[in-house]
């Protein structure tokens, strides 16, 4: 007996959340122009295409997860005391990291059983210790390059047997370089 799965739906269950519908008239312009954002990279098992695959280190994330990024700035407020004026001084000291939010379903279509495999490479890439590679169209625009796990979390997926639901948090990891002056200057004794 042959099991068919329609993946969106599942995520869409498993997260509360549905996406917008596809535009197909899309499909041949995005896959003319290999450079644009949401180029078909790979496809399901289903023969679905990807539009925004998900690569974490070495490991491919299953079923095209949903992705959520924020950020904020870091503002210091100053009133001016005695001002006639309303409000305040706004300083931007920096910006903080991106906060990621990865959702995803794993199954294995026309399988009836769990998807042992998917949940261990999860299970395996969620443990860690270190930043890893991250790359997503998306994150690409973002300028994040690499990302550090910080919780992961396999949630019940109530009357829906041989999938699991996953979310990982993360958050956006850079490079800092410092730069060095070797001035001679001679020390006052």
């Amino acid at each position: 007996m042959i099991n068919i799965f329609n993946i969106r739906d599942f995520t869409e269950r498993a997260h509360n959340k549905s996406g917008k519908e596809f535009d197909k008239s899309l499909l041949k312009q995005s896959i003319k122009n290999k450079n644009s954002i949401g180029t078909a990279v790979g496809k399901t098992h289903l023969g679905t295409p990807f539009f925004m695959d998900v690569t974490i280190g070495k490991t491919r994330l299953p079923n095209e997860p949903l992705l959520t990024f924020s950020t904020q700035k870091r503002i210091v407020q100053t009133v001016v005391v005695g001002s006639q004026n309303r409000g305040t001084v706004k300083e931007l000291i920096s910006a903080n990291d991106y906060k990621i939010k990865i959702e995803g379903v794993c199954i294995e279509p026309g399988k009836r059983e769990y998807p042992t495999d998917q949940v261990n490479k999860i299970i395996k890439l969620c443990q860690l210790q270190e930043a890893l590679e991250f790359k997503n169209d998306l994150a690409q625009l973002l300028g994040i390059e690499k990302i550090v796990i910080t919780g992961y979390n396999l949630d019940k997926m109530e009357g829906q047997p041989y999938s699991q639901r996953y979310t990982i948090d993360a958050i956006s990891d850079d490079d800092f370089f410092a730069e060095l002056n070797n001035r001679n200057k001679s020390i006052p004794k």
